[in-house]
């Protein structure tokens, strides 16, 4: 006998993936499927609200599968009140009739020779694949359609599990939903390499204190570059200088203590990477943009919010990345590859999370709509995926693609993806 667990036979039931033979149960009778129930992931029966036929008498209930028919009895279900309303047990392997499913006249269906050589054969190769994505000899023969569908349910998948990460930071601040979207937005402006120490930066400095400043550029780069602790050094250019008294006084005034700046990575980055930077063009958006903070969700297109990240500095930001005076030709601009990461993952889980909070469907739709909008991100996961590039558009991709690896082939749950149920099929 094949080793199986009850996992893969429940995957099989809920998938269909029965040879289409006749189903006959253990006592002779033909039945028939009309609904094979909803899974169930707590305990009780597998399957709730299914539907069989047996003649012409259909039967509305629970199924409960098992390897055996004696696993029955093995995990004490005859005592359990949870179970009299089973309308079918199936079983992989029947070995014993038992006196409850006669007494209440509950039929077994053996599944043996019910299950397809290949189907096996299959979900062997899947179960035991070293390689990083279980099915990647085998993904490019999915359907197109029936891959872009599971993509879809997983770009969802995505966006409410960063939905969950956000509404833990909503509920420390009180439910504030400036101070969140300015939370996400300023996190994400650190990019990968700095999204800690500007996250902390955020927590340190709120932006109810920044958005005091809102008309004053010069206040605004002082507070940041200042709560950063990247004012700490003694300076000689007079820019500088001319922050860092900007930043004494202030710094008084709201009694904040900066940030350790060896928190802050230059190591390797590119200059107009630098948090310096970064942290120069975030105090342009807040001077030229506060109602984006205020509220983001006005900004409803996304023409509308590259033409807000799009960051032309000026004065001594325009040609210095650092604060040492020198002068550099580097083009320091926010590029339109930054400014769809910003869409990303900020705009896009940010107006999602805010269509759950307020029930309004169309800010979920939008947040959709800019996913669709961004190209598709390359990055070590989502090019594990290339054998599918053709469908393979658009930032809605990519997240799918990521949750897709991350939560199903990094954990090999191929027993919970609809694209091991193609190929099973």
């Amino acid at each position: 006998m094949h080793k199986f667990n009850e996992d893969l036979l429940q995957f099989l039931w809920q998938h269909k993936l029965l040879l289409p033979l006749p189903l006959i149960t253990t006592t002779g009778k033909e039945i028939f499927i009309v609904k094979n129930g909803e899974l169930n992931k707590d305990s009780g029966p597998d399957f709730f609200n299914a539907q069989i036929r047996i003649g012409e008498i259909v039967l509305v209930g629970n199924i409960e599968i098992h390897i055996k028919t004696s696993d029955w009895l093995k995990h004490k279900h005859q005592q359990d009140k949870n179970y009299d309303n089973i309308i079918l047990h199936v079983v992989y392997e029947h070995d014993v009739d038992l006196s409850q499913n006669q007494n209440n006249n509950v039929e077994v269906l053996e599944l043996k020779h019910l299950i397809a050589e290949n189907t096996i054969t299959t979900y062997s190769k899947l179960s035991t694949s070293k390689e990083k994505i279980p099915c990647g000899n085998q993904i490019a023969t999915v359907n197109d359609l029936k891959f872009v569908s599971w993509l879809e349910r997983m770009t969802i998948e995505r966006l409410e599990g960063k939905v969950k990460l956000i509404e833990n930071y909503f509920k420390s601040v009180n439910g504030d939903y400036t101070q969140t979207f300015y939370f996400m937005l300023l996190r994400n402006f650190g990019f990968k390499v700095n999204s800690l120490p500007f996250e902390l930066l955020s927590k340190n400095l709120s932006i109810t204190t920044l958005l005091k400043h809102s008309d004053n550029l010069l206040q605004l780069e002082a507070l940041l570059l200042g709560t950063s602790g990247l004012l700490e050094d003694q300076f000689e250019d007079k820019y500088i200088l001319q922050l860092q008294n900007e930043f004494d006084y202030l710094k008084n005034k709201y009694r904040i203590i900066p940030l350790n700046k060896e928190i802050f990575k230059f190591s390797k980055l590119r200059p107009a990477n630098f948090p310096t930077i970064r942290l120069a063009q975030f105090a342009s958006l807040i001077n030229s943009k506060p109602g984006l903070f205020i509220a983001p969700y006005d900004f409803s297109n996304y023409e509308e919010i590259v033409s807000a990240l799009k960051i032309n500095l000026d004065g001594y930001w325009k040609n210095h990345y650092n604060m040492d005076g020198n002068v550099t030709s580097n083009d320091l601009t926010l590029g339109l590859t930054s400014i769809e990461n910003l869409i990303i993952n900020t705009f896009a889980p940010f107006y999602f999370f805010y269509s759950k909070r307020t029930g309004k469907d169309e800010m979920g739709d939008l947040a959709i709509e800019l996913l669709n909008k961004c190209d598709f991100e390359q990055n070590i996961k989502t090019k594990l995926f290339l054998d599918k590039k053709a469908v393979l558009k658009t930032a809605a991709d990519s997240q799918a693609t990521i949750n897709l690896f991350d939560n199903y082939c990094a954990k090999k749950a191929c027993l919970k993806c609809g694209v091991a149920a193609s190929l099973l099929k």
